[in-house]
């Protein structure tokens, strides 16, 4: 038998959901060791915590050395044990719920839901906790909206005489989902280099530049036709001009009133009269 260091080793964590594994792997060894009944119960304590040892050694068939009592014994005291790793209808729709709000575009991401769901699914139906059709809509429902429009195309083509009435098996919506989503397939992005490198090209644009604007060239005419010269379009050019503000000019009645004005304070006979007038 194995050190109970050793990798190899059985090892019990405590929680009863662990115990039925742990009892399976120690009695595989103890067969292929050729152990006897006493040898069985003196080296399964050893494979425990301390606290776990003492209180197991108490249990009946440990000092009688008899390995089937001793471990009859111990799975009465964790309810549920015989049963091994025990789930509830919550596990399912945790492990529903994540798949659901993720993305599903690939067999491998399909499978890996699958391998997820079944043994929580599998244990609840044995058990009696849900129903196999409560299983498949469960199942369903895991896989996004966008997964699900595929499959259930695919589902339409295999079958004519398919109804969405019900749930489909979750198992026949497996099979259709990886011949959708198969990674073999020539154009899945995992196996196309040329797929690959044009996503590559895609990503590294910038998604917001703008094209330079090209200059668009004066038309050349290789013809006398004035008319076509007529019909093109003329490039015009406008400039915006300012003038400085003028002094306003006095009119003619303005200038006459002025002299009157001021050869009516002159003598006559004063040099200014006579040149006003």
């Amino acid at each position: 038998m194995p050190a109970p260091t050793s990798n190899k080793a059985p090892s019990f964590s405590g929680e009863t959901s662990d115990l039925l594994d742990f009892f399976e792997l120690f009695e595989d060894l103890a067969l292929a060791c050729g152990l006897t009944d006493a040898e069985q119960c003196k080296l399964l304590v050893r494979y425990v915590d301390q606290a776990t040892k003492r209180f197991w050694v108490t249990l009946a068939g440990y000092e009688s050395k008899n390995f089937a009592t001793f471990k009859a014994s111990i799975l009465e005291q964790y309810p549920g044990a015989e049963k091994g790793v025990r789930y509830t209808i919550r596990d399912l729709e945790r492990t529903v719920l994540s798949s659901g709000d993720g993305d599903i575009s690939t067999e491998t991401e399909l499978l890996q839901y699958y391998r997820q769901f079944r043994p929580i699914a599998h244990w609840l139906v044995t058990n009696g906790k849900i129903t196999t059709r409560e299983r498949d809509r469960y199942f369903w429902q895991g896989l996004p909206t966008t997964t699900r429009r595929a499959i259930n195309r695919r589902l339409e083509v295999q079958d004519p005489m398919y109804s969405r009435a019900e749930a489909t098996n979750f198992e026949t919506v497996l099979k259709a989902g990886r011949f959708v989503f198969s990674d073999d397939a020539f154009d899945a992005d995992l196996n196309d280099p040329i797929a690959s490198r044009l996503q590559t090209m895609r990503d590294s644009r910038t998604p917001n530049s703008t094209p330079a604007k090209v200059k668009r060239a004066t038309p050349q005419w290789d013809s006398d036709n004035e008319d076509d010269k007529k019909d093109a379009k003329k490039e015009v050019h406008t400039k915006r001009v300012s003038f400085s503000p003028q002094p306003p000019v006095k009119s003619t009645m303005d200038e006459v009133e002025e002299l009157a004005r001021k050869m009516h304070g002159l003598d006559i006979g004063d040099i200014a009269y006579s040149g006003c007038y």
